[in-house]
């Protein structure tokens, strides 16, 4: 196949359909264009000759998209291109995707758009994606994980940024799956955005927050509208940090009251053994009947302290009462 000249202009860039084979997320032409510019283009792209077109464009670009934006930012009238002739969607499509695992590694946002893609062309079929296309990006071969990329689609730009960038792991935004649309950006943005809370504490805030709409009959957003959870976000004296963790234990609060009440006892009592280095911690939602205690000590005078302080505890009973908070008593 020879390497042919063909005009920039005759390239489709903004029909609906226009990237239908291109996986690239985000198309940055930053550095690209610098490297153009120094040393000139040095790979032609490849485009595929579109067959009773009703459009005005010729060509259809299947690999090289950043190349052909950065030389339409440089001006260029014509690019140096491979030309497909005659060939299926499905070749196309695979042509594309060679092309890019055999590269670099795929972001979240560029693996989604490939299953998007695929999904369309073999009309859902499950079954063939994690056969097919789950080994070859690095993604479990199970239907779970499949319709957790092929949600992407459906984030805000942001948000698909920030799949693409690392900064939201899928495992935290499937979390937002079964939220309503509207109800999923807003969630983002309060548990996810710069607050960058753990998996587990991101389960517990996106269940508690559903919970408490469903209970109030009144969408998840209207929550995060409240004026208590409206304070926490303009508290400029507090980290991000510190704000999901107040976001946290708001809606805790407020699903569970009695829970978080029994939690504020634990806590109290527990507060002398704190100033000896000693943290006690409860079961998670007082399911167990089992204390965890940990020391911490940066000297061997520490740990006789704690061990003092353990055992004037026992005197004072205080081990029978934080062990009848786990009882109910």
């Amino acid at each position: 196949m020879r390497i042919e000249n063909i005009a920039v202009e005759d390239i489709d860039l903004t029909s609906p359909s226009w990237d239908d084979f291109i996986f690239t997320y985000p198309l940055e032409t930053g550095a690209l264009l610098e490297s153009i510019r120094a040393v000139e283009l040095q790979q032609p792209i490849v485009v595929a000759e579109i067959e009773h077109a009703e459009i005005e464009q010729k060509y259809k670009i299947i690999i090289g998209v950043r190349r052909l934006l950065a030389g339409k930012e440089l001006g260029w009238k014509k690019i140096p291109a491979l030309v497909q002739r005659h060939e299926t969607r499905e070749k196309l499509l695979w042509l594309s995707l060679q092309e890019k695992v055999g590269g670099r590694s795929l972001n979240a946002m560029e693996k989604s758009r490939v299953l998007q893609r695929f999904a369309i062309l073999w009309h859902g079929d499950i079954d063939r994606l994690q056969k097919e296309i789950c080994p070859l990006l690095d993604i479990p071969p199970t239907v779970e994980a499949v319709e957790t990329f092929l949600f992407f689609k459906e984030f805000s730009e942001k948000h698909q940024d920030d799949l693409a960038g690392g900064k939201l792991t899928p495992q935290h935004a499937e979390l937002l799956r079964p939220l309503r649309p509207e109800d999923r950006r807003v969630a983002a943005d309060k548990l996810f955005g710069e607050h960058r809370v753990s998996l587990q504490e991101a389960r517990e805030m996106v269940d508690n927050v559903s919970s408490l709409a469903a209970r109030d009959g009144v969408r998840v957003q209207d929550i995060f509208e409240r004026p208590q959870v409206q304070e926490l976000f303009v508290n400029e004296s507090a980290t991000p940090r510190q704000r999901a963790s107040q976001l946290r234990t708001y809606l805790q609060h407020e699903r569970f009251p009695r829970l978080s009440e029994t939690e504020e006892k634990f806590a109290k009592l527990a507060e002398p053994l704190a100033q000896h280095k000693i943290n006690v911690r409860p079961p998670r939602f007082f399911e167990g009947n089992e204390l965890t205690i940990t020391v911490r000590a940066g000297e061997a005078g520490e740990i006789g302290e704690a061990i003092t302080a353990m055992q004037e505890a026992t005197k004072r009973g205080l081990w029978k009462k934080l062990f009848a908070l786990l009882e109910g008593e």
